[in-house]
């Protein structure tokens, strides 16, 4: 079960020190401890020190660009029953904040086969700005990990 592990680089003069772990012997050499505490220093993420806006605003766009980007996906399911009333609940939560957004763009982008895709537009701007700024290596992302 145990495996021994012999450093690469290991000086004579080095012992090899010996501790008990439930009656099994287990070696530890001086260089194998300072491998393995170089190993999860580097792969541990450091924070960096970043200015004070950059977590708050991290904080607040990441619901709001995933809210967002829900309420557009509801409003592409909703498009499927053109017969729904929309101010009626529950639709309504969906219908009066997304409507502003939706009315901005109807004119430039026109329906595509008799379907109005500007829900699938705005869905589409929204992934892509928090993918932009949030995602795994997002602008707002790197500057907090790494403060770029």
């Amino acid at each position: 079960l145990f495996q021994r592990r012999v450093p690469l680089h290991l000086d004579d003069r080095q012992q090899p020190r010996r501790s008990c772990n439930d009656n099994k012997a287990v070696y530890l050499y001086q260089k194998d401890l300072q491998v393995l505490e170089e190993a999860i220093a580097s792969s541990a993420v450091l924070l960096s020190d970043t200015e004070p806006w950059v977590g708050p605003l991290a904080a607040i766009l990441d619901p709001f660009f995933n809210i967002l980007s829900f309420a557009m996906l509801c409003r592409v399911v909703i498009s499927w029953y053109p017969t729904t009333n929309l101010n009626a609940l529950p639709f309504n939560f969906v219908t009066w904040p997304t409507e502003p957004l939706l009315r901005v763009i109807r004119g430039v982008v026109p329906p595509a086969f008799g379907v109005d895709i500007t829900p699938i537009v705005w869905l589409g701007v929204f992934t892509f700005f928090h993918e932009i700024l949030l995602g795994q290596q997002g602008l707002l992302t790197m500057k907090i990990k790494y403060g770029i």
